[in-house]
């Protein structure tokens, strides 16, 4: 109902209501209903894209379970004002929605992999005349897809080295059209679009999102995933090597420590000649070790058995050589022939170095 004011007479007088299409309301419940059944609202900048490149993103978005939901912007407002009321704090987003045309986005994804999926969505478009170049823009050297005829002077007037060789236009050298930050003149723009060069990015840019209980701003999401994983597992190495140390007890270091503990408590165990089942093979071999090496003192005092196993010890200890030592010939004669097949044998193994890498 409209509210009530006081008419000249001073009788009272019912204001009437300002009228509300029908479209409209129908517009901002459904826009509340989607607000209230995302898990991730998020708000997108959509402004400057054009209708081709955005069917192209909104299709790719779609089939990675991000869905949009555009309308005019006092309309967006109006619905999530009224989705607050049951999805606390969603409202924030209106914030941030001036100066920009906005879209909404709904997802079951986090917002920080949303702006991930809406950076990995950008294409590129044709230059306008009047827009700025976000970087330098570079002919290369080489032959166009046209053939001899008045387009090359299009080229030429854009400053491009364009000239007709072998009946089709090249480009004569490598050219830098438009340095960083400068306007990209109507020739220019129109010579590249002939040349398909497609210099401007576009894409949606995610303002912000909301996940139900934080509000996300997109300084904050804008992170470089390469990074801050190899900093959590550095980070992840560095707490295991402190609980490591530390004798700390978690599910990533039972293990390991057990298998320290069982190590260390088997080498003391040897070296105090404590017997057990697990040490008792190993302190065996040492003693029969000690006893061979004192055995080997005893000389002509030792009876056929023992020496039977000196004998055995000393020829599995020794290293089979894999081919005898030639004797080092004397002879300066000899000397010079070496000399002439090592000064042959570089020679062919630079020839092979030289047929394997051409």
């Amino acid at each position: 109902m409209g509210q009530n004011y006081y008419g000249q007479g001073g009788e009272v007088r019912m204001k009437p209501e300002a009228f509300v299409a029908d479209w409209k309301r129908s517009e901002v419940s459904e826009i509340q209903e989607f607000v209230q059944s995302a898990d991730v609202v998020g708000v997108v900048d959509v402004t400057g894209i054009g209708a081709k490149q955005m069917l192209t993103m909104r299709s790719s978005l779609r089939d990675r379970g991000v869905k949009l939901r555009m309308s005019r912007n006092r309309l967006l407002k109006l619905a999530l004002k009224d989705a607050s009321k049951s999805k606390k704090g969603v409202d924030q987003i209106i914030d941030i929605f001036e100066p920009h045309q906005i879209a909404l986005l709904s997802s079951t994804e986090s917002p920080f992999k949303i702006f991930q999926m809406l950076m990995e969505s950008q294409t590129q478009a044709p230059a306008k005349g009047g827009e700025t170049a976000p970087s330098e823009i570079v002919i290369e050297k080489g032959p166009t897809a046209f053939p001899a005829g008045p387009i090359v002077g299009d080229f030429q007037n854009a400053g491009f080295p364009a000239a007709i060789e072998k009946g089709k236009i090249v480009i004569r050298k490598k050219h830098t059209a438009v340095a960083e930050g400068e306007v990209i003149t109507a020739e220019v723009a129109a010579a590249l679009t002939k040349l398909e060069i497609y210099p401007i990015t576009v894409g949606m840019q995610l303002l912000g999102a909301f996940d139900g209980e934080t509000f996300y701003l997109s300084d904050v999401l804008d992170i470089d995933l390469s990074a801050f994983r190899g900093r959590v597992q550095s980070a992840t190495a560095q707490a295991f090597n402190l609980a490591f140390n530390t004798r700390y007890f978690t599910g990533a270091t039972m293990q390991p420590l057990l298998s320290k503990a069982h190590n260390d408590a088997l080498a003391v165990a040897i070296s105090t000649a404590y017997p057990s089942e697990s040490t008792i093979k190993a302190l065996l071999a040492k003693a029969h070790g000690a006893m061979l090496g004192v055995a080997g003192h005893a000389g002509d005092g030792a009876d056929d058995e023992l020496k039977e196993m000196l004998g055995s010890a000393a020829a599995s200890t020794a290293v089979a050589v894999s081919e005898p030592v030639e004797e080092v010939s004397s002879s300066k004669e000899e000397d010079e022939a070496e000399d002439e097949d090592e000064e042959v044998s570089e020679e062919d193994a630079v020839s092979g170095l030289g047929a394997l890498f051409g």
